[in-house]
């Protein structure tokens, strides 16, 4: 199997916003923290290893995120990627501040620094693209609601009826703008058979990845092809203080480049506690 540079990199935005972007569905309690971590299959073979975690306080709140390339990937990829963000909480409506970023492969680093004044993105540290259309295509579509992946966790709310996942998003990482739209599909409940650290009720969504502005969206749009959909599944580990649900992803499967891949949660922490067998316990 080619596992090569591009098809690694080619995973990392839809499988780090699938997965960590459904863990602050619903605002928690002040001080609640969530930690989880995941291992990402491609061909049989373990190719990334992702952390994420995010706390609220009276002030605001605070996630970071890190991808490491793993096992056979590191040979051809050794890629890394470290991600941190902070904004403020005003009831249900959470507004970034600031995103950081920084990638590594092969002794080369890349950083991006966002920052956002009254929810409205203000300065961008980063390179310009080469191609000023390509550049004038991501100023334009750095939208007045645009947000960095980790903030856009805290922007998925649950309906009056209870299901997940009906909302989209409009993404900046500081290189490419994209749009990762949520559908609920159903109940289910992942048993024995599933691999993870999790078993039990879970709901079933489409996640799909719509490339919007930078040079992957270039790329995107010359093959001609449909958006990437993925199935992702998000368990209930509880009820914030107005009882809305408190979801995190426990596991993600689809397609990147022609090659399937599976992801799942092989740690989750509520407060310090484990979580899994179908309820928040203490080992």
């Amino acid at each position: 199997m080619n596992i090569t540079a591009p098809r690694i990199k080619a995973l990392l935005a839809p499988v780090l916003s699938i997965l960590v972007i459904g863990s602050g569905i619903a605002l928690a309690d002040s001080g609640d923290k969530i930690e989880t971590s995941y291992e990402v299959n491609v061909g049989g073979l373990t190719v990334l290893d992702i952390e994420y975690s995010s706390e609220i306080t009276a002030s605001g709140y605070r996630s970071k995120a890190s991808i490491e390339t793993k096992g056979m990937a590191n040979i051809f990829s050794d890629y890394s990627l470290r991600m941190v963000a902070a904004g403020a909480l005003a009831g249900s409506r959470s507004s970034p501040l600031q995103y950081k970023s920084r990638s590594e492969k092969k002794d080369k680093e890349k950083t991006f620094d966002l920052k956002w004044s009254h929810g409205v993105l203000s300065a961008v540290d980063r390179q310009a693209a080469k191609n000023p259309e390509i550049q004038a295509e991501i100023d334009s579509a750095l939208t007045a609601n645009v947000t960095d992946p980790l903030t856009a966790i805290f922007r998925i709310g649950t309906l009056p009826g209870g299901n997940p996942c009906q909302a989209a998003h409009r993404i900046f990482d500081g290189k490419e703008v994209f749009d990762l739209r949520f559908s609920f599909k159903q109940e289910a409940v992942l048993d024995d058979s599933f691999p993870g650290a999790y078993h039990g009720k879970a709901f079933e969504c489409r996640a799909t990845y719509v490339p919007v502005a930078g040079r992957y969206a270039v790329k995107f749009r010359k093959r001609n092809e449909e958006p990437p959909s993925y199935k992702v599944w998000l368990a209930p580990v509880g009820e914030d203080a107005s009882g809305g649900l408190r979801l995190v992803p426990v596991r993600a499967t689809g397609r990147l480049d022609g090659m399937k891949f599976e992801a799942y949660a092989n740690r989750v922490k509520i407060d310090g506690r484990p979580f899994n067998k179908m309820s928040a316990t203490e080992n």
